[in-house]
């Protein structure tokens, strides 16, 4: 019960700047779409899907730390610290909310996307390709591109989580603190990423692609168990250092 509260807590902090962000994407397909007609296909690809992407990374990463900074500033932090939870817990749950935000935005651009500007260039697009061969192939690797930048951006969510923790433990240089923090996280993290990758070599290959007219791709699924493997350790770190090491 307190973690599902803790977590209807977070969601309803950062979901005002989500749903902002929701119906700028909305205006913005609005407007490719009234401008269709003197736009290239190829910039409305960018402007309609690759940009807000893009912006929706940046501002999970910024609320990642927008939900500490607000912790320590209202001194909400105190009733953190009493809950009856591991701290790591406490810090799972903050990640678990820009995550579930971050799946519900990118589902909302892609059916924002279909909806208002595919379903308008459909005809021209079906006279250009059969897309009822394509399609489950690109299902396929769309959805594997999907939980793969959802669990890159779970890393370096749980990095931004190490980096404001580190510059609570001193009182003075706090950004400068952080920012060796996080530049040292990051290079220990490129270091350790490909060994435990090379340790995983026996794991199976995942495939992605291999429709009747697409290559297939395989990729090391060792690298990305390794990847998670370090999301679980660093999480354990962080709420070891939210528990016993931050004074407040």
């Amino acid at each position: 019960m307190a973690v599902w509260n803790l977590f209807r807590k977070e969601v309803r902090s950062i979901f005002p700047l989500y749903g902002v962000f929701a119906m700028a994407v909305l205006l913005m397909h609005l407007f490719i779409l009234i401008k269709s007609t003197v736009i290239d296909m190829d910039v409305t690809m960018v402007l309609a899907l690759i940009l807000p992407y893009l912006f929706l990374a940046a501002i999970a990463l910024g609320t990642g730390y927008y939900q500490l900074y607000t912790e320590w500033k209202s001194n909400s932090i105190y009733l953190l610290l009493s809950l009856p939870m591991r701290g790591w817990k406490v810090l799972t749950v903050k990640l678990a909310a820009v995550i579930a935000l971050l799946i519900v935005s990118s589902v909302w651009i892609a059916a924002s996307y279909g909806i208002l500007l595919l379903r308008s260039q459909w005809e021209e697009l079906s006279k250009s390709q059969d897309w009822s061969s394509i399609m489950p192939n690109l299902f396929n690797v769309a959805g594997n591109f999907f939980w793969m930048g959802v669990l890159t951006l779970l890393l370096l969510l749980i990095l931004v989580q190490f980096t404001y923790l580190c510059g609570q433990l001193v009182a003075k240089f706090k950004w400068i603190v952080m920012l060796i923090a996080f530049l040292g996280i990051l290079w220990l993290v490129l270091r350790i990423s490909p060994l435990i990758a090379g340790l995983l070599a026996w794991m199976p290959e995942m495939v992605i692609g291999g429709g009747e007219s697409s290559d297939v791709a395989f990729l090391h699924s060792g690298a990305f168990i390794g990847i998670a493997l370090l999301c679980i350790g660093l999480t354990a770190l962080n709420g070891f250092i939210f528990e016993k090491e931050v004074e407040v």
